[in-house]
């Protein structure tokens, strides 16, 4: 079981979903990761290669 602290509550989830990775030229990146109640709170998708690597939230439904 993987362990790894939700960026956005932070906290421990054993539940961890990648939700970013961010790259930098001159220091050090990230990689975020967030619980299943924090996705769901904050509308976060899982991290997709193909974005740009920040988060990715979903639109709000009106």
């Amino acid at each position: 079981m993987t362990r790894r602290l939700c960026n956005w509550h932070q906290d421990y989830t054993d539940r961890p979903t990648l939700i970013a990775l961010i790259e930098t030229g001159s220091g050090p990146g990230a990689i975020l990761y967030a619980c299943p109640e924090c996705m769901r709170i904050y509308r976060l998708r899982p991290f997709d290669p193909a974005t740009s690597g920040g988060p990715v939230y979903q639109r709000r439904r009106t």
